[in-house]
């Protein structure tokens, strides 16, 4: 009997929302795999039945080859240097299981600041050339908050170094937009705000509007894809912009995952849901009803010219995005972004404390 998981990758791509790859061997394989340092926490703290680190080979392994690659660059510490080859070295497990991009998040503290995180994509690219010469980074595609700085990070890496981006922690079509005109492949709008996985008592009192906000931005893509494809086609050129496609993320629920099949290209799915997925039987399932429901109906109309001429002025779209759903989009994004910085701090943490160990023992 079809499973709501089989009928969801009828409707759109599913991607999974981990870096365990006990979970790809159960339920891929997958198109693409997202992470972030939040994923990367959870993934390297893991122990066995003897209370042993799981991953302790690969911590072994990397952060000696930080401390090489410290010695041979000016801009990152050894803790930053780990922290985004074990978020690489997590990823590269998975591809076996994945005929897509892996998604390595850039370093939350630089989110403000085009250089840093164009830099920071730049390193990560190498990182898992060091780590896996013979790796197509081409599936490589680098995550990066949709500030007004990491979306101009986004224009130069996809333009200027053929490196695939995802604009990430979207709440507003502001950002979208954006998205679109820097050339990201992927724009991941949060279904929920981050801090409904850290806060167990707090539920966001608006992912069914986030829901259909998917929807929305899915159709803005498509039409802002239509028309490009048009206007290049009669003036003869072939050389037409990848589309972007939306990646909903931040889902609580199976009913939140199905509501969104068929209404955006990817929905990114944690192991708990696939789990839940796959284990629901789809003939009979009470919300049959609403599968799909997020799927925007009409255009957004006037609002593609309103944001053409936004996106061309940084004063005008900042204000704008502040403005957004009376300044709920910039507040969740400020949100996501502390929550992920102290993750990021947390994992560097980990890194002095794994390497101080390590000296001690050589030390004996």
């Amino acid at each position: 009997m079809a499973s709501l998981l089989n009928q969801l990758r009828g409707l759109s791509t599913v991607d999974c929302d981990t870096l365990d790859v006990h979970v790809a061997r159960i339920y891929g394989p997958f198109a693409d795999c997202t992470s972030n340092q939040a994923i990367v926490l959870s993934e390297i703290t893991k122990t066995d039945a003897n209370g042993k680190l799981i991953y302790q080979s690969l911590i072994d392994e990397i952060i000696p080859i930080a401390h090489w690659m410290f010695g041979k660059q000016t801009d990152a510490t050894v803790e930053e240097l780990a922290a985004e080859l074990l978020a690489v070295g997590l990823a590269l497990r998975f591809t076996p299981h994945l005929n897509g991009f892996i998604h390595i998040q850039t370093n939350p503290r630089w989110c403000y600041s085009i250089e840093k995180t164009v830099k920071n994509a730049e390193r990560i690219i190498a990182h898992v050339k060091h780590l896996s010469p013979d790796f197509d980074t081409s599936r490589v595609c680098i995550k990066i908050p949709a500030t007004w700085e990491g979306l101009q990070a986004c224009r130069l890496l996809e333009n200027l170094h053929s490196i695939a981006t995802l604009a990430t922690i979207v709440f507003s079509m502001e950002q979208i937009a954006l998205a679109v005109d820097a050339g990201c492949r992927h724009v991941a709008p949060y279904v929920n705000e981050l801090r409904v996985h850290f806060d167990t008592t707090y539920t966001d009192a608006n992912k069914d509007r986030a829901a259909l906000f998917c929807g929305a931005a899915q159709r803005y893509c498509d039409e802002v894809a239509s028309s490009t494809s048009a206007a290049k086609s009669a003036h003869g050129s072939l050389n037409l912009q990848t589309q972007t496609q939306v990646m909903a993320a931040s889902l609580t629920s199976v009913d939140e995952v199905m509501r969104l099949a068929g209404a955006v290209k990817h929905i990114t799915v944690s192991p708990p849901l696939l789990t839940e997925l796959e284990a629901t039987p789809a003939a009979g399932w009470p919300g049959a009803g609403t599968v799909g429901a997020a799927a925007a109906i009409t255009g957004p109309n006037g609002d593609i010219l309103r944001l053409k001429e936004l996106i061309r002025d940084e004063s005008q779209w900042r204000l704008a995005f502040t403005r957004a759903e009376a300044g709920e989009s910039e507040r969740k994004l400020g949100q996501a972004i502390r929550i992920f910085c102290d993750m990021q701090d947390q994992i560097e943490r980990l890194v002095r404390k794994w390497d101080l160990a390590a000296k001690k023992a050589v030390s004996y």
